[in-house]
């Protein structure tokens, strides 16, 4: 609810005069038995109105991990499953977000189109296409047809997909004048599009009545298995003029902001907006730091903004591995991060570590409890909780080639992490299970026979439609891909080369880093020399 993506989206949709935008949520597990009970169709927040009476049902998605979810929704609200047996009585069915974004394969069969990329631009774009085309269109199909024409809009059924094995032959359009690929959406500027002044102020979401604020949007730093830090490049920042403004407003309702971007410990005028909160009496709060940004200035402000725990992302334990990843920071530097904290008087610490990596060996495992051990010497003290997560290959980044590590193996690795800190006091451990980075696999690299999958796990769960899945769900959670094979999300076109990605995977495998992007000079990735 309080995610800014679906905020913008909402209110550039309601400040217009002839739209009416209204929310719907995914009900709990109790109220969602009522659902069915009493045969009541999902209906929206706002006006209790019924989903189906709709002009238009837009998803917005920001994790694959929802894609079952939105097989719930649908059927409350009464809805086909599958686009073909919907025709153009019923509401268009479209998704837009992150995951989406990313690939959208997997559940292409459920939805009649997707809004790829960023928003702000698009919005207007297409709604003014939707009431033309809504009156002119005789079928669904001439429908899409027309709104095909937008950039970023992808519809499914105007592309055929052959495959030889299990891999994909052909991927290509059915009909012409469709786009053989699809252009992601991308602003230039930030501050060409004002933040919305409406926010969602409640204690009972995760930002509790925290304003929210993006400051920035994409990261430069080129980290190899961070799919967010390719797919919105280049990086761009709002003014610090633009942010004060909107600071001063949404301190008329609540003391604490909430700093949100890619890379918002990189924000060039971070301090100085740090400390002017810090005036007007609030408390801040930021969406991610880097370590090596970190220092006694900044900690201390962030300390008289509140805060009270310090997030920071080895990654990995080894020097070696993190520069396969492009981590670009030594152990050197991570200690004395943790000594600048320390000093501050911080002591809360959390550590975020990745085990599966590409080249990963034992010794980069016992790195990470060497390093944990290390870092909590230099705490003296207080609570390290250090959260593990398995490498799960995204689209778009250098490492989408890879493959999900074996469960077993995965399992192994946690097992010696954690008796490698058993003993130690003051040190939490939390960890993804490896069964659920295995799901997640799939639905971020499948291609369109996924949705096969999705709709048997929605009838008989998980472990069954594994075992049915065809092709093997091992082919798309284990298996390493070939530079010359069609990824599924190939047709999606945001600027970065596919050649660079391969690039930097070589350069990963041989443990060489990439200098951060040097913005609108260094044209290696290709955004750059796009967007000029």
């Amino acid at each position: 609810m309080s995610n800014l993506g679906f905020q913008v989206v909402y209110h550039l949709l309601n400040s217009r005069d002839d739209v009416v935008c209204e929310r719907v949520f995914l009900p709990s597990k109790e109220d969602i038995v009522e659902f069915k009970r009493t045969n009541i169709p999902l209906f929206s927040l706002e006006s209790q109105r019924p989903i189906p009476d709709f002009d238009i049902i837009a998803f917005s998605i920001s994790f694959e991990e929802d894609y079952l979810n939105i097989l719930r929704m649908f059927d409350i609200a009464g809805l086909p499953f599958l686009s073909r047996e919907r025709d153009k009585k019923q509401p268009l069915v479209m998704a837009g977000g992150v995951a989406p974004s990313l690939n959208p394969e997997p559940i292409a069969d459920f939805f009649d189109l997707f809004a790829i990329g960023e928003a702000e631009e698009f919005i207007p774009e297409f709604v003014d296409a939707f009431k033309e085309a809504h009156n002119k269109a005789k079928t669904k199909e001439d429908l899409l047809y027309m709104l095909s024409k937008i950039a970023g809009v992808y519809a499914p059924v105007f592309y055929k997909v052959s495959y030889e094995g299990n891999i994909i032959k052909e991927f290509s359009p059915v009909i012409e004048g469709i786009n053989a690929r699809i252009k992601s959406r991308k602003i230039k500027k930030l501050d060409d599009f004002p933040i919305p002044a409406a926010r969602i102020l409640t204690r009972d979401t995760t930002f509790s009545n925290t304003h929210l604020l993006e400051i920035s949007r994409g990261c430069g730093r080129g980290c190899r298995f961070c799919a967010a830090g390719f797919i919105y490049l280049p990086p761009r920042e709002r003014s610090l003029k633009t942010i004060m403004d909107n600071i001063s407003k949404g301190m008329e309702e609540t003391k604490k902001i909430g700093l949100v971007g890619s890379a918002v410990s990189e924000y060039t005028d971070l301090k100085p907006l740090c400390r002017t909160v810090l005036q007007k009496g609030g408390e801040i709060t930021l969406s991610s730091l880097r370590l090596d940004v970190l220092d006694g200035e900044l900690l201390k402000l962030l300390k008289e903004g509140g805060y009270k725990t310090i997030t920071i992302a080895p990654e990995a334990g080894s020097e070696r591995l993190r520069d396969v990843i492009n981590k670009s920071f030594c152990e050197k530097d991570i200690m004395e991060a943790t000594r600048l904290i320390s000093y501050a008087g911080m002591q809360k610490l959390k550590l975020y570590f990745i085990i599966g990596l590409p080249t990963e060996t034992i010794e980069d495992i016992e790195a990470i409890v060497n390093l944990v051990l290390k870092i909590k010497t230099t705490m003296h003290g207080g609570l390290i909780t250090v959260s593990i997560n398995p490498f799960i290959p995204k689209p778009f980044t250098p490492f989408q080639w890879c493959g999900y590590e074996d469960i077993k193996s995965l399992k192994d690795k946690l097992a010696a992490i954690k008796d490698g800190l058993r003993s130690e006091k003051g040190i939490n451990i939390s960890c993804m299970p490896p069964w659920e980075g295995y799901i997640q696999t799939i639905l971020s690299v499948g291609d369109r026979r996924v949705a096969n999958i999705l709709l048997d796990v929605y009838k008989s769960g998980w472990k069954a439609a594994i075992k049915s899945a065809a092709p093997d769900a091992d082919f798309y959670a284990e298996g390493q891909r070939d530079f010359s094979e069609i990824l599924p999300w190939d047709f999606i076109d945001n600027g970065i080369k596919k050649e660079y990605l391969w690039k930097e995977y070589q350069r990963a495998l041989k443990g060489q880093t990439t200098p951060p992007c040097d913005v609108g000079r260094c044209m290696r990735c290709g955004v750059c020399v796009d967007a000029h």
